[in-house]
C-alpha cells in the first residue's frame, strides 16, 4: 500500500469526529437560539412599538390605550414616541421592561419625557404584558386619563412715554342670546328684538343666531363694564334667551384714545381660522392696526401647557407636567398723555374729519395723534392723503434756495397767473396791496401762490421731489404705525409741476408727513418719526427738554446744510412775525416758526371746499393741525394749533 492511501485512511476517523462535533454544536446552538428567542425580549420590543398608536391584537388593550392616551394625543396632535430602554432579565417566567416616553407638546412648549415599567409574564400562549395605567404614565390611577390644558399668559400693556397704561386687560360684558334658554321662544324674534335694543344690524344678528348650533351662546355686542349705564340692559333682560357674560379682554383704557395709533386685539373668528392655513386657532388673539399689531408677540406673550391626570368619575384633575406661560410685556410708546389729551380737546368741536399731530424734532418721537370726534372712519392724521396746500411751500422754498434763489431775491406776485392755458389765483384773503414784486421772504410770509408757481422754470419737478425727500416726504412709515408719508411724483411736468410748486396738483401728504417736514427744518436734518420708545430715549414729557438722543435720520441724497437750515428757519419765522401766523408772535418761550395752508377740493355734491392746514414749531415741539372741511389755515386750523402749543 502506497503512502498516500495510508494517509487517507488515517484521516477518515478524524473527519468523522469533527463532523459529529460540528453537528452537535449546531444542535445545541439551535436549542440555545430558540431559548433566547422565546425569553420575552421580542415581546418587550413589540410592546414598545405598539404603545404609541395602541396597535394591539387585544381589543381590550386597544380600548384601554385609547381611554388613557386618546385625549392627550388629540390635544397634542401626535402620538408619543416610546423606546425600549431595557428589556430586563427573564426570571421564572417574568420580565420587567423599562420604557422611555417622549411627548411633543404644542405651541413650542417643548417635550414631556418620563420612564415607566411594564411587567411581561410567560403563559401557555407565550409572553404577554400587564397593561396597567402605570405603564402609560407614572403613578396613574385606575380611572385616570391624560389630557392637556393651555396655560394662558397674562396680557401685556401699551403705555405712554412715562409708563401710564393706555391699553391692556379690561373688564367687559358680552351681550347675546343663549339658545339653550330660548325654550319655546322664536330665535329670530328674540334676535331682532335684542339687536334693536342694542342698536346693531338686526338682519346680521338674526342670521348669526340662525347659523349657530342649538346649544350655542351667540354674542351680539361687547361693552365695557364701565359703560353699562349707556345701554338698556334692563329691557334686554326681558328678551327671551338674553344673557350677559363677564370676561376680561384687551382694550384701550379709554374709548377712542389715539385712534389708529393703539390698534386692537380680538378673538379670532371662524373666518380668521379658516383663512389662516393653520396659523390661527380658535381662541387666538388677532391684532389689527397700529402698535398692537406691530408688537403683538410682546403683548400677547406665549401660552404654556399643563399635562394633567383626569379622573372623570370623581371630577378631579392633577398636574403631571407644566410648562409656564411667558407673560406679555409692557410696550412703551413715545406718546405723551398730557399732549394727547390737549390735542383731542382742541379738536373736540370739529364736525368734519380733523387731526392734530405732535412731534419732537430732535428724536422724531410722535407725542400725540388725535382725531376729531366726527366725520372720519379712519385716522386721517396718519393715513389721510390730502393736497397740503401752502404748507408745502416750505418744500418749494428749499428747492428754490438750492436753485440759487435767496430770501431777498425778487419774485413776481400777480393776482393771477396762467401756465399752459390754466389760470391760477391767490387766496381771496390776500390783500390786493401785496400784489406785485416782493422778495422770497415776503412771498413765503404772505403765502403768494403765483410767486411760487411762476418759478416752475427755475426748479424742475425732480428738484422739487428731491427737496421733499430731504424734508422727510415719501419715507417709509414708522414701525408700529400705518401711515402715509406723502408723495411727489418726480415725473410731473407742465401744469401739474406748476401746481405742485404751491402744494396742489398731484402732491399728497398726511398731517404726520407735514409735521415731519417742519420737524426736519427745525432739527436741521431729515427727521424719521417713531412711535415705539427705545431703551435710551428720554421719558421726560417736557417738550422743551433736550432728550440727548438724535433722531435716526433716513439716508437722503441731499441732506440739509447749515446755511439751508438757517435760511429756512428765517423764512418760516417771517410767517409768524409778518405773515399769516401773526397770532403766534406773542407766545412766550422760544421763537415760533410755521406755515399755513389752504387747498381747494370738491365734495360729492360738486361744492368747492377748503382743506385747512397749519404747521408750527416751537423749541423741540412741532404741531400739525388739519381740518378737512374748513376755512383758511389761519382761520380754522390756526386756533387749534395755538391751543395745543399754549397748553404744552
Amino acid at each position: 500500500m502506497d503512502s498516500s492511501a495510508s494517509r487517507s485512511r488515517r484521516r477518515g476517523p478524524v473527519i468523522l469526529v469533527v463532523a459529529l462535533v460540528v453537528i452537535a454544536a449546531l444542535v445545541v446552538g439551535g436549542l440555545l437560539w430558540r431559548q433566547r428567542a422565546d425569553n420575552g425580549e421580542e415581546e418587550a420590543q413589540a410592546l414598545a412599538d405598539a404603545l404609541p398608536e395602541g396597535d394591539f391584537s387585544s381589543e381590550t388593550d386597544t380600548a384601554e390605550h385609547d381611554r388613557i392616551l386618546g385625549p392627550l394625543i388629540e390635544a397634542t396632535g401626535a402620538a408619543p414616541e416610546v423606546e425600549l430602554a431595557d428589556a430586563g432579565t427573564a426570571d421564572d417566567g417574568l420580565r420587567t421592561a423599562t420604557l422611555d416616553w417622549t411627548w411633543t407638546l404644542p405651541d413650542d412648549a417643548g417635550t414631556w419625557e418620563y420612564t415607566t415599567e411594564a411587567t411581561l409574564h410567560r403563559g401557555e400562549d407565550g409572553w404577554s404584558a400587564d397593561l396597567t395605567p402605570e405603564v402609560f404614565a407614572p403613578d396613574l390611577g385606575d380611572r385616570e386619563n391624560l389630557d392637556l390644558k393651555t396655560v394662558d399668559p397674562t396680557l401685556g400693556t401699551v403705555t405712554d412715554r412715562d409708563g401710564k397704561e393706555l391699553y391692556g386687560p379690561g373688564e367687559v360684558k358680552v351681550l347675546g342670546l343663549d339658545k339653550t334658554q330660548l325654550e319655546d321662544a322664536d330665535p329670530e324674534a328674540s334676535a331682532r328684538e335684542l339687536a334693536g335694543l342694542l342698536d346693531i344690524d338686526e338682519d346680521r344678528f338674526a342670521q348669526s343666531v340662525a347659523d349657530y348650533g342649538p346649544d350655542a351662546f351667540v354674542p351680539a355686542l361687547t361693552i365695557r363694564v364701565s359703560d353699562e349705564g349707556d345701554y338698556p340692559l334692563d329691557d334686554a333682560a326681558d328678551v327671551a334667551g338674553f344673557r350677559a357674560v363677564e370676561k376680561t379682554q384687551p382694550l384701550a383704557t379709554e374709548r377712542d384714545y389715539a385712534p389708529g395709533v393703539l390698534g386692537a386685539l380680538r378673538e379670532a373668528s371662524a373666518e380668521d381660522v379658516e383663512e389662516s392655513d393653520g396659523e390661527i386657532e380658535s381662541g387666538d388673539l388677532v391684532a389689527s392696526g397700529g402698535i398692537v399689531a406691530a408688537e403683538r408677540e410682546a403683548l400677547v406673550g406665549t401660552a404654556g401647557a399643563k399635562v394633567i391626570a383626569v379622573d372623570p368619575d370623581a371630577g378631579t384633575e392633577r398636574s403631571l407636567h407644566e410648562v409656564a406661560a411667558v407673560d406679555g410685556t409692557e410696550v412703551r410708546t413715545t406718546l405723551d398723555d398730557h399732549l394727547q389729551r390737549l390735542a383731542t380737546s382742541a379738536i373736540a368741536d370739529e364736525d368734519s374729519a380733523s387731526a392734530v399731530v405732535a412731534l419732537r424734532p430732535s428724536t422724531g418721537e410722535v407725542l400725540a395723534s388725535a382725531l376729531g370726534p366726527t366725520g372720519q372712519s379712519y385716522p386721517v392724521g396718519l393715513v389721510g392723503q390730502y393736497a397740503p396746500g401752502s404748507t408745502f411751500k416750505a418744500v418749494t422754498a428749499l428747492a428754490l434756495l438750492r436753485a440759487g434763489v435767496t430770501p431777498d431775491t425778487t419774485l413776481q406776485c400777480p393776482e393771477t397767473a396762467t401756465v399752459e392755458g390754466r389760470s391760477f389765483k391767490n387766496a381771496d384773503s390776500m390783500s390786493p396791496d401785496l400784489f406785485g414784486s416782493m422778495p422770497l421772504r415776503d412771498a413765503i410770509a404772505h403765502s403768494c401762490n403765483t410767486a411760487m408757481l411762476l418759478e416752475y422754470d427755475t426748479v424742475d419737478q425732480q428738484q422739487l421731489a428731491d427737496a421733499a425727500t430731504t424734508l422727510g416726504i415719501g419715507q417709509d412709515a414708522p414701525t408700529g404705525l400705518e401711515a402715509f408719508m406723502g408723495s411727489v411724483d418726480p415725473e410731473d411736468e407742465g401744469v401739474e409741476h406748476a401746481a405742485a410748486m404751491m402744494g396742489q396738483g398731484r402732491v399728497l401728504a398726511s398731517p404726520l408727513a407735514m409735521a415731519v417736514v417742519l420737524a426736519s427744518v427745525q432739527n436741521g436734518a431729515t427727521v424719521q418719526p417713531k412711535i415705539l420708545a427705545d431703551s435710551d430715549s428720554d421719558s421726560d414729557s417736557d417738550s422743551d427738554s433736550d432728550s440727548g438722543t438724535e433722531s435716526a435720520a433716513p439716508e437722503v441724497d441731499s441732506p440739509l446744510t447749515e446755511d439751508e437750515t438757517a435760511q429756512m428757519q428765517e423764512l418760516l419765522r417771517g410767517v409768524v412775525t409778518d405773515g399769516s401766523l401773526r397770532d403766534f408772535a406773542d407766545l412766550p418761550g422760544d421763537p415760533v416758526i410755521g406755515k399755513t395752508g389752504t387747498a381747494e377740493w370738491t365734495n360729492e355734491d360738486g361744492e368747492l371746499k377748503l382743506h385747512s392746514w397749519v404747521i408750527v414749531a416751537q423749541g423741540d415741539l412741532v404741531i400739525a393741525a388739519f381740518v378737512e372741511d374748513g376755512s383758511y389755515g389761519s382761520t380754522t386750523a390756526g386756533p387749534i394749533a395755538r391751543e395745543v402749543l399754549e397748553g404744552a
